[in-house]
C-alpha cells in the first residue's frame, strides 16, 4: 500500500519549543490522534513490506522502538519476525545497566536504553531501529554510536532504521551508512519547510485540568506484563489482548463507541487490545497520552486555512508515572466505554483525579482504568 503525505500526517506548532517548532502529527499511529486499529496495523503492514524488499531477512532479530511516540509500532514490526527480541529506549528511571543518549531537538532531550539483557548472551543476525520519523538521523546515531560500543557483539550485525517518514538528506544518509545503518521508509522526502509552514499560526497552551474530588474511573489491578524497557522475547500480546477481550466482554458487547487509551510510552498493549475490540464488532479507537505539549489553534483564528490543524483540543493533565510531571492529552472526546491502560506501578492521586475530572467534561462516566502491577 503506497500512502500519501496527506493520507499520513499534518502538521502543528509545538508549544515553547524553540529548538523545532514543528511536530509531525500521524493520522494513523493511535498516538497524538484517535485513530482505528485496523489503520495503524495496516501502515505497519504495509512498512514491513517495504521492510522485506529492502533485504531486511526473517532471521533472529533485535527491534529497538525510540521512546515516546515509536514504543508501540516498534512492538508491531517486531511481530513481524519468526524471533525477535524486542526493546525501546525510554525517558524513565530504569533498574540494572543501561546507556544514556540525547534526543537534542525534544521537549524532553534525556533518553536511555537498558542494555543488560544485550549484554549477557544474545546474539542477533540483524538490529532493526524503529521511530516515527527520521529528520536528521542524529539522535538514531547518538544512539548506535554509544549502543556499538557498550555491545560489541552488535558490531558485525545487519543494521536498519525503519520509519514511516524519512526526511534525512544526502549527507545524513551518508554518516547512517558510515556506522551501517540503511534506511526503510513508507515516505522520504526533503522538499519540505514546515518551520515556515507554522510560523504564523496562533496557538494556546493545552489546557490545564483542574483536579476533581470525585473520582470516577473504577480501577482494576492486573497481573505484571513484560516490560519492554528492559527487552523481552516477542510472543504473547496477542493472547494478552484477546484475554483481555474476555474478561471486558460484557461491558464491550453494552457499547457501540469505545476508547482504548495508553499513557506515554506504554502504547502497544492498548494498540493490541484495541484490535481485538475492533475484531469484535465495534467501533473502537485508540491513542495515548503523551509529554510533548503540542499548541492548541485557538479559537477564533479556525477558519478555512487552518482547517488541516491537527490539535484542535488539548489538556493538561498530572503523569501517571511521576505526580510533579505533566502529561497531555488531545482529541478527546465522548465515547460509551473507556479503557485506560498503563504500567506504572504506582499511580500518583492526582493522575486519577484530573483524568476523572477531564472524562467528567466529556460525560465519560464508563471508564475503566486497567493497571498492569507486580
Amino acid at each position: 500500500m503506497n500512502y500519501t503525505r496527506n493520507e499520513l500526517f499534518s502538521i502543528a506548532k509545538r508549544y515553547n519549543n524553540l529548538k523545532r517548532t514543528y511536530l509531525i502529527v500521524n493520522k494513523k499511529q493511535s498516538k497524538y490522534l484517535p485513530s482505528k486499529p485496523s489503520e495503524t496495523f495496516a501502515m505497519t503492514n504495509a512498512l514491513a513490506q517495504k521492510m522485506w524488499q529492502s533485504g531486511v531477512k526473517d532471521e533472529n532479530t533485535l527491534v529497538i522502538g525510540f521512546a515516546e511516540t515509536a514504543t508501540a509500532i516498534g512492538r508491531l514490526i517486531a511481530d513481524h519476525f519468526s524471533q525477535a527480541f524486542y526493546l525501546t529506549t525510554t525517558r524513565e528511571e530504569i533498574t540494572g545497566k543501561c546507556i544514556e543518549f540525547k534526543e537534542e531537538h525534544s521537549y524532553v532531550v534525556e533518553q536511555r536504553i537498558a542494555i543488560e539483557a544485550l549484554s549477557k548472551s544474545h546474539s542477533f543476525s540483524q538490529v532493526i531501529f524503529v521511530d516515527d520519523e527520521f529528520t536528521t538521523g542524529r539522535t538514531l546515531r547518538n544512539l548506535a554510536q554509544e549502543l556499538l560500543k557498550e555491545v560489541p557483539s552488535l558490531r558485525n550485525s545487519k543494521k536498519f532504521a525503519v520509519t514511516i517518514i524519512d526526511r534525512t538528506n544526502k549527507e545524513n544518509k551518508t554518516k547512517l551508512k558510515e556506522l551501517g545503518i540503511e534506511i526503510v521508509s513508507l515516505l522520504s522526502f526533503t522538499d519540505d519547510n514546515f518551520e515556515e509552514q507554522v510560523k504564523d499560526i496562533e496557538i494556546t497552551e493545552p489546557e490545564k485540568v483542574q483536579e476533581m474530588p470525585k473520582e470516577i474511573i473504577t480501577v482494576d489491578h492486573l497481573g505484571n506484563i513484560p516490560n519492554a524497557r528492559l527487552g523481552y522475547s516477542c510472543g504473547g500480546i496477542n493472547t494478552l489482548a484477546q484475554n483481555l477481550l474476555e474478561r471486558y466482554k460484557n461491558q464491550i458487547q453494552q457499547s457501540n463507541n469505545i476508547l482504548v487509551l495508553g499513557t506515554e510510552e506504554f502504547m502497544a498493549v492498548p494498540i493490541y487490545f484495541a484490535r481485538e475490540i475492533e475484531k469484535f464488532g465495534k467501533s473502537v479507537v485508540c491513542h495515548a497520552t503523551a509529554r510533548s505539549p503540542i499548541g492548541v489553534l485557538k479559537p477564533l483564528v479556525q477558519d478555512t486555512s487552518t482547517a488541516e490543524y491537527p490539535i484542535k483540543k488539548g489538556y493538561k493533565l498530572v503523569s501517571f508515572y511521576q505526580k510533579d510531571r505533566n502529561t497531555y492529552l488531545y482529541s478527546m472526546n465522548h465515547y460509551d466505554l473507556v479503557f485506560v491502560l498503563t504500567d506504572s506501578k504506582e499511580i500518583p492521586k492526582g493522575a486519577i483525579k484530573t483524568l476523572s475530572s477531564l472524562m467528567s467534561i466529556y460525560k465519560n462516566y464508563n471508564t475503566k482504568l486497567i493497571q498492569f502491577t507486580d
